[in-house]
């Protein structure tokens, strides 16, 4: 830079007292500016987290309300699918063109978006809408990333918590807002989308006006084609298309083609041949690309994917199978049994910041992130022996134990992320870490919407046919009888010639506990799928010469030549 380093009083040298080292480290003080660009992204990861959240919970209300109840899907999916397809080279651009216009743009898509589907007339409009919804998620990795990058090094924990608290507060509104807006009405949930909107707003005018940071190196002395051939278009490519065609086809599987119908199986073997094709193209092909070498120097930052991987294809169970199975083994109403999912919010924001201050002072990453495996594992121990003899207020309970486990999972993976990383490599470390959940996420619920189906299609008839036939029902009426159970009608299974009111408590009771079983089943993968987590968190390293009190990429144009002028005194003593 230029200009003379300003006056100002905040920079003094101290002896940090590091573990590793005894040397004498610069320390140098941020101001309100910085707080301010962390709350800003922080509100985008809040109205991004409340959205993705109403996507899921209201879908069926809304694909209903317009006449296609089997496309509700596509809603979450939609989201899903964008932030895979972006948020990989969008967390490279921002490298080259600043993060600031990304976030901005992204947003912007997001509040057309939310517009678009609350004012949707048909099923069309609103996935059209939802595929706007979703390109505001293309951002989602760099909002990780500006927390530790504006934050002394020593307090990124802090950043992470603050990120994950306001995430969690989002997930919660989510469930909170949409489940009560459906209740009294149906029609609510173009509502929902109202208030989606205006947070988007608000997020826009808080990035716009918050986060103003100096231009980096990068985007200075780089001209825009050097930009353009600095990146990597077809590791950008590949991954998209591969992660694309692949969610495309687990979305399809079982709803409602088979595997081996080609709806599925075409595009699930071209995105393999895609994903293929891209680790080669990493692999060989390129040095700097999107797997950039130098993220795989040491094995912290690959420990976290794989512990981000498997994070997602446990806790996408809790999310797709927790409150279902409360509604089917309780029978209480969807808003009720989300209660019981907001308590996993509400846990995780308490223990998110619990384990912030936790890290900042210790410099300890590795147990919390075994100990919240542990969590997620034991939740799903729990859910394997949970049935509907037990009291409702286990739910809670259990709730408690996995919003613990999320809470001390989520900042600490992309905190040791993180401090395995290059500092100019924090955006795209974000974005893999990011797009591996969604996969995780994905992968997960293919697995699990396989193993709940295909114990359902054996357990239904083998159990209610042992329950009725004993009873004198006739073998011939057993299939309009599983029919009208499925249907969740007690009219239905009334009419059902040869029932009784006795017969009809012993298929009910034989229907409950099929889908126990088939719950119980999912949450013994989640349960293995966890703990690869607890093995993997095992080997992250405690980098406790990584908390410093450097700020890689200060927000505050006087505190970055406050640091450079105190690091130049400092080497020139030396």
């Amino acid at each position: 830079m230029s200009n003379p380093a300003p006056k100002h009083e905040v920079t003094n040298l101290e002896n940090v007292g590091d573990d590793n080292a005894d040397e004498v480290e610069v320390k140098v003080h941020i101001h309100a500016k910085t707080i301010i660009a962390v709350l800003a992204v922080c509100s985008i990861l809040f109205v991004q987290l409340m959205s993705v959240v109403g996507a899921g919970s209201l879908g069926r209300d809304m694909a209903t309300s317009l006449g296609s109840p089997t496309l509700s899907a596509w809603f979450p999916s939609s989201i899903t699918i964008l932030t895979l397809a972006t948020i990989l080279p969008v967390s490279q651009a921002a490298d080259y063109w600043g993060r600031k216009n990304f976030i901005l743009g992204a947003t912007t898509l997001g509040l057309v978006g939310a517009i678009m589907v609350s004012r949707a007339q048909n099923i069309a409009t609103a996935i059209a809408g939802m595929v706007f919804v979703g390109s505001a998620y293309g951002c989602q990795s760099i909002c990780y990333a500006i927390p530790s990058e504006v934050l002394n090094r020593k307090y990124r924990a802090y950043g992470q918590a603050a990120a994950n608290v306001s995430s969690g507060i989002g997930g919660m509104s989510g469930v909170l807002i949409g489940g009560a807006l459906v209740r009294t009405d149906v029609q609510n949930w173009r509502i929902f989308w109202y208030v989606a909107a205006a947070l988007f707003a608000i997020g826009l005018v808080g990035i716009f006006f918050g986060y103003n940071p100096p231009k980096r190196e990068l985007e200075v002395t780089m001209g825009p084609r050097e930009k353009l051939g600095h990146m990597d278009w077809i590791g950008s490519f590949l991954i998209a298309a591969g992660l694309v065609l692949l969610v495309i086809a687990l979305q399809y599987s079982g709803n409602p083609y088979t595997w081996r119908d080609g709806h599925v199986l075409g595009p699930f073997i071209s995105g393999v041949l895609c994903l293929a094709a891209f680790g080669a193209w990493e692999w060989k092909g390129t040095k700097s690309g999107i797997l950039d070498h130098r993220l795989f120097f040491g094995r912290d930052f690959p420990l976290a994917i794989m512990a981000m991987f498997v994070e997602g294809l446990a806790f996408f169970a809790v999310t797709n199978y927790f409150v279902y199975e409360l509604v089917i083994l309780h029978r209480m109403d969807s808003f009720t049994a989300s209660l019981r999912f907001a308590v996993v919010f509400i846990i995780s924001i308490v223990v998110a910041f619990a384990v912030g201050v936790y890290t900042t002072f210790t410099k300890r990453i590795r147990e919390p992130l075994i100990a919240g495996f542990l969590s997620l594992m034991s939740f799903s121990i729990l859910m394997v022996f949970y049935h509907p003899g037990l009291p409702l207020a286990n739910s809670y309970g259990y709730g408690t134990v996995v919003g613990t486990g999320l809470g001390l999972v989520l900042s600490n993976l992309m905190v040791a992320a993180h401090m395995g990383t290059p500092p100019d490599m924090i955006s795209m470390s974000s974005g893999l870490l990011t797009a591996v959940r969604s996969l995780g996420g994905t992968v997960g619920l293919a697995i699990n919407n396989s193993i709940f189906n295909n114990s359902l299609k054996t357990q239904i008839p083998n159990r209610v046919a042992s329950a009725v036939l004993p009873l004198g029902f006739s073998p011939q009426n057993l299939g309009p009888l599983i029919g009208a159970l499925s249907s969740q009608s007690e009219a239905a299974v009334l009419a059902v010639p040869g029932v009784t009111a006795q017969i009809a408590g012993a298929a009910g009771a034989a229907l409950q506990e099929a889908f126990k079983v088939s719950f119980s089943k999912i949450w013994i993968a989640a349960a293995v799928f966890s703990s690869v987590g607890v093995i993997c968190s095992c080997f992250i390293s405690n980098p406790k010469s990584q908390f410093t009190e450097h700020i890689d990429a200060p927000v505050e144009l006087e505190v970055a030549f406050a640091q450079e002028a105190a690091e130049k005194r400092r080497y020139e003593d030396a």
